[in-house]
C-alpha cells in the first residue's frame, strides 16, 4: 500500500475540479438506502491518528476501568453473596476487552495481549494446581494471598486471563474456597495491569500525534506509515475472519449435535461477546451519518474510501457491512442453523471484499492470519 500515491491521486482529482485540498468535500451517494455523504480528504496518517484518538484509546480506557472494577470486586470474595457481582464485573470486563481488541493492532499486537490474557481454551487442571499451590503457601496471616505478576508469569497463559476467571466463577466443579478467590483476584489484577500498560502505550502514541500535528515542520516516516496502515488493514480483515470462523463457524461445525465449544460458553456470554466484537468492527467499517472533519472523529473505512474518490467501492463496502449487521443482530448459539449460516456467509462476503477489492485499491498486501481457517 502506498498512502502517498493515493494522496497524490486525490490531489489531482480535487485540482481538476478546481477545489481546495483543505476544504472541498466530494459528494457521493452511498449504497441505498443510505444518505448522500460528503467526504473531506483524509490521508492515511490522519485516518490512523483519528483511530488512535477516537477508537483505541477510549476503548483501552474502558477496558482498564472495567478490569480494575473486577479486581476490586474479587477482593471482596468470589463465592456466596459475592459471586453474582463478581460474575457481572467479569462480563463487563470481557465486553470491554472484546471491543478494545476487535482489531488487534498497535500495542495489542506488539505486546501479544491476546495470548497473555485471553488464551483459549483454558486449562482447568492447571488452574486447580495453581490454586492448590496457594493453599500450600499461605501468607503471614495464614490466609492465601493473590499471586503477584512474577508468579503468574511462571504459571503460563493457559491458567490465566479471562477464560481462567470465567471457569473459576461459573464452572460447577471449580473450587470456591479462599485460595480459589485469591487466585481469581490475582488474575483480575493481572488483567488490570495489562490494560493499564496498553492504555499507556496508546496515550504515548496519541501524544506523539499531537506533537506532530502542532509542528508544521514535522517529517513523517513514510516507511512507518505504510507499515502501520498495512498492519491495520490486515488486522481489520483478521477481526472479521476471527468472528466468522473461530467464534461462529468452526465451533458450530464441531458441535452441531451437542452445541459445545462456543466461546464464552461457560458463562453463557457467547452472544454478548459476538455483539461486542461486531459492534466495533461495524463502527470501523460503515460510513457514518455524521461525517467528521479531519482530526475531529473516527473515520470508518468506507468513508476513507470515499475520501479517495473510490465511491463505488465504498458503496459496496457499506452494503456488505449492512448485510452482515442485519445477520448479526440478536444472533446467539441457540439460533437455527440457517440463521447461523446466514451470518457466516455475510461475514465471509465482507471478508472477501476487504481482502480482494479493498486491499487492492489501497495497495495493501494481505498476509496470513491466525484467524484464517478455510
Amino acid at each position: 500500500m502506498n498512502p502517498n500515491l493515493l494522496e497524490v491521486r486525490r490531489r489531482q482529482l480535487l485540482l481538476s475540479l478546481g477545489a481546495s485540498l483543505l476544504g472541498a468535500p466530494v459528494m457521493a451517494a452511498s449504497a441505498a438506502p443510505g444518505p448522500v455523504v460528503a467526504a473531506p480528504f483524509y490521508g492515511a496518517a490522519t485516518l490512523l491518528r483519528m483511530q488512535r484518538r477516537h477508537a483505541w484509546l477510549p476503548a483501552a480506557r474502558q477496558w482498564r476501568e472495567a478490569a480494575e472494577a473486577l479486581s476490586r470486586q474479587l477482593g471482596q470474595g468470589c463465592s456466596g453473596a459475592a459471586r453474582a457481582p463478581a460474575r457481572q464485573a467479569w462480563v463487563r470486563t470481557m465486553q470491554a476487552w472484546t471491543q478494545a481488541s476487535a482489531v488487534a493492532t498497535g500495542p495489542l499486537l506488539q505486546r501479544r495481549s491476546s495470548r497473555s490474557i485471553d488464551f483459549q481454551p483454558t486449562r482447568p487442571r492447571l488452574i486447580v494446581q495453581a490454586v492448590e499451590s496457594l493453599r500450600m503457601q499461605p501468607g503471614p496471616s495464614g490466609a492465601p494471598l493473590p499471586p503477584d505478576a512474577a508468579r503468574l508469569e511462571r504459571t503460563g497463559s493457559p491458567a490465566r486471563g479471562l477464560p481462567a476467571l470465567e471457569w473459576l466463577l461459573w464452572a460447577p466443579d471449580a473450587p470456591t474456597d479462599a485460595a480459589a478467590c485469591a487466585w481469581a483476584q490475582g488474575l483480575a489484577e493481572d488483567l488490570a495491569r495489562e490494560a493499564a500498560a496498553v492504555e499507556a502505550d496508546w496515550l504515548a502514541l496519541d501524544e506523539r500525534d499531537r506533537r506532530e500535528s502542532a509542528d508544521p515542520e514535522a517529517v513523517v516516516d513514510e516507511d512507518d506509515l505504510r507499515a502501520t496502515f498495512a498492519e491495520f488493514v490486515n488486522q481489520w480483515l483478521g477481526g472479521v475472519e476471527l468472528l466468522r470462523w473461530a467464534e461462529i463457524e468452526r465451533p458450530w461445525r464441531a458441535g452441531r449435535e451437542d452445541k459445545t465449544g462456543w466461546p464464552r460458553q461457560t458463562s453463557a456470554s457467547t452472544a454478548l461477546a459476538w455483539q461486542a466484537r461486531w459492534d466495533r468492527l461495524r463502527a470501523l467499517t460503515l460510513s457514518p451519518a455524521q461525517v467528521p472533519a479531519p482530526g475531529e472523529g473516527l473515520v470508518p473505512m468506507a468513508l476513507y474510501l470515499r475520501s479517495l474518490g473510490l465511491m463505488a467501492l465504498a458503496d459496496r463496502l457499506d452494503a456488505s457491512t449492512r448485510q452482515a449487521d442485519a445477520s448479526m443482530r440478536g444472533l446467539s448459539p441457540s439460533a437455527a442453523p440457517a440463521r447461523l449460516q446466514q451470518a457466516t456467509r455475510a461475514l465471509a462476503q465482507l471478508k472477501g471484499l476487504i481482502e480482494g477489492d479493498v486491499a487492492a485499491a489501497l495497495q495493501v498486501n494481505i498476509g496470513f492470519s491466525d484467524a484464517d481457517g478455510d
